[in-house]
Parts: C-alpha cells; structure tokens; sequence
C-alpha cells in the first residue's frame, strides 16, 4: 500500500477555490495512492458565513467524473469534514445517515471564550491564562463527545488551537484538570475512532503536527489504530505537503506507517466494493 492524504478541499467547500481534477494530477505527480476530498460540511445555523454552503449531490456529480477519469491511476474518495457540535449532534446524524461519504473526518473548529482562528488573539492567550484554561477545557470536553458519538471515521486536526498560535497556551501536562481532560478525549478517540496527523503546518518553524507527538505516544498506549495522513490542503501546490515531516512525527510516537485507505472507508460509501477487489488482490 502507498500513502493517502486523506484530508483534502476543493471549490465544494466554501473556504475553497481548487478544481478537484487539478488536485488529483498533482497526486498522481507525487505518486500518492489515494486521496479523499472531505469538503466542509457546516450545519450550524449560527454560522451564516459558512451555514449550509455544501451541496451535497453536485459535489458528487464532479466526483464521481474525476474518479471515473483517474480510475487506474488514483484512488479517489469521496468524504466530508464536518464541523462538530454537541447541540447538533442529532442533526449530524440525520445528515449522514442520508447522504453516502466513504470517509468522514469530524473536526472541533470552535472554543468558545477565545476565537483561535485569529493569530492577534495570542495576546489574550498569554496575558490572561484562566481564559485560555476554559477555551482549551471546552474544546477538550467537545472533542470527547464527538469522539463518543460513533458519527465519524477520523478525529481531524486534534490541537489546531495551536495553528495560529504556538507556544501561547498554557501548558497542559502537569495541570491535573487539562491533562485529565485532555486523556479523556485520546481515549475516547482511541476507543471510538482515528487520529488524524494533520501536517498543514509542519513546514513553518516553531509549529507542531496537530497533534503533538507527546498525544499521538498517548493515543498509541491506549491501543489506537495508525492515524491517516491529511495535508488540509486547500490549493494544489499544498497536496500531500510536508509528508515526510509528518512520516517522522508518527514514527517518533512509535507507530511504523500511516494508515492505508482501505482500512478506513465506510461499508456504507460508494467506493467500499472497490475496496474489497483491492484487499482480495
């Protein structure tokens, strides 16, 4: 098996201007076996900027042309990043069951009290440490129950509060009540789903993959399954990037490759009985 960059968006997402049949040539320029296109799946009314933006069945009209066009050269998955939250979880559900994916990634893209999306917020995150204590406290929390929910194949991006700022946040290992937090979650994580080892940042110095190597050791211990590589990238020049930065980050957590695509797409997915010709050889 070669490597997949299971975490990949197109102009179906709406943060998102690529072309899928561009991204998939440049796969096939670097080699990669498979990719997955997990568009934003956003179902927060709340959000009006991002709310309801994925149209499901002409995302999969493109798809299903490219993976007919690249058949042969390129494995071509058809998935999801949904945006969790606890309030929605019924929801999410709802939409999933009604709409096939072969993978879908659930990601926490909120903490509530900080917005760590916005890189002048690390100010905040320094000078008033209690705040920052409750952002990480919720997205922890929020991340175990996503986890728990059995809705997706692959936790996304786990640390991204880091993305745009690292080394601001307080430290979690040594605080009883982050640290028990924040092992809860990996074990929810562990029991109920995948990492995934999110390389977006790794060629920028001063960042971490998300997540850290310390919590992919963690996760590891408490038996996970070998995370998927994803390089969130969201321009062609960005897919599979900073793979083997990423491929050190694992093997330094003790784990000997990535995950294939064939161990991680649903029964229920339009590309599972291709799947299974594959395995049987």
């Amino acid at each position: 098996m070669g490597i997949s960059d299971l975490h990949m968006h197109t102009c179906a997402s709406w943060d998102c201007s690529a072309e899928m049949r561009d991204m998939c040539e440049q796969a096939v320029r670097l080699g990669l076996e498979a990719v997955a296109f997990t568009e934003h799946v956003e179902l927060n009314p709340d959000d009006d900027h991002t709310y309801s933006t994925f149209d499901y069945h002409k995302a999969r009209e493109i798809w299903e042309k490219v993976r007919d066009e690249f058949r042969g050269r390129l494995v071509v998955l058809f998935g999801a990043e949904v945006s969790y939250w606890p309030h929605l979880e019924a929801e999410i559900r709802r939409y999933l069951e009604e709409r096939p994916f072969d993978l879908v990634i659930g990601s926490i893209h909120h903490a509530p009290v900080i917005d760590f999306w916005k890189p002048r917020n690390a100010e905040t995150v320094r000078s008033d440490p209690d705040r920052a204590r409750e952002a990480l406290k919720s997205y922890f929390a929020d991340t175990e129950k996503l986890a728990s929910s059995g809705l997706f194949d692959v936790v996304g991006h786990f640390g991204v509060y880091e993305r745009y700022m690292p080394g601001a946040w307080p430290e979690i290992w040594g605080d009883e009540e982050l640290e028990t937090l924040l092992t809860s979650a990996v074990q929810a994580i562990a029991q109920n789903s995948r990492l995934e080892l999110n390389a977006q940042m790794l060629h920028k110095p001063g960042h971490l993959p998300a997540p850290r190597v310390e919590v992919l050791k963690l996760y590891r211990e408490m038996g996970g399954a070998r995370p998927v590589f994803g390089s969130d990238a969201h321009m062609v020049a960005k897919v599979g990037a900073n793979l083997h930065l990423a491929l050190e980050a694992i093997r330094e957590a003790g784990f000997d490759r990535f995950a294939p695509w064939t161990g991680v797409i649903r029964k229920n997915g339009p590309s599972y009985k291709a799947a299974q010709r594959i395995d049987m050889g």
